[in-house]
């Protein structure tokens, strides 16, 4: 080895991007389960805890997947936003907790009433818990956000993370780097 090389070898341009896209693939692949979990199962107990199963489990290796792309600054924010989701979903069972009283205070979810404390919301990864019944409430959905368009929905600390992370990885990306440019240039 001569000195400053390195014991890996260097990549043929083309073979990075290709296992970076195959490596995207399982990520949609993951979201897409996630998906199906919460939309296709029934909300009978089985189903119930399939879905609590599959959505911990996928967003677990999401958030291992995101580090998979560490040169990618935004991939970091991305990895600690599911990871701070994850911390109060283990602390019950699986599911991300939301207190009554901040579904009540945003008024998006009028449906949803004190009959349902303890419950988990149909067809969603939340579940409905008084205030003083959740583990790392501060971690829990707790953000009313209403946008134009989508409407209002709840959200976590580490939702917002996430989407830092996803702005920062596509202004990294969409800014061209000396590499990048040269990937172009052999291409």
């Amino acid at each position: 080895m001569t000195p400053g090389s390195t014991s890996e070898t260097p990549s043929e341009p083309g073979v990075s991007l290709t296992r970076d896209l195959r490596w995207l693939g399982v990520g949609l692949v993951l979201l897409v389960v996630q998906q199906f979990a919460i939309r296709g199962l029934g909300e009978g107990d089985i189903e119930t805890g399939a879905r609590r199963a599959v959505f911990f489990a996928t967003t677990a290796a999401l958030c291992l997947l995101a580090l998979r792309f560490r040169r990618i600054h935004g991939a970091w924010l991305i990895s600690a936003g599911i990871f701070l989701n994850l911390v109060p979903m283990a602390a019950h069972g699986g599911l991300m907790p939301i207190a009554l009283e901040t579904i009540e205070a945003s008024g998006h979810f009028p449906e949803i009433t004190t009959n349902d404390v303890g419950k988990p919301i149909p067809y969603s990864k939340d579940i409905v818990l008084a205030r003083e019944d959740i583990w790392f409430e501060p971690l829990s959905d707790r953000y009313s956000v209403s946008l134009p368009g989508y409407g209002g929905n709840i959200y976590s600390i580490g939702d917002f993370v996430l989407f830092a992370g996803l702005g920062a990885a596509a202004i990294q990306l969409a800014i061209p780097t000396r590499t990048r440019r040269a990937e172009r240039q052999t291409a």
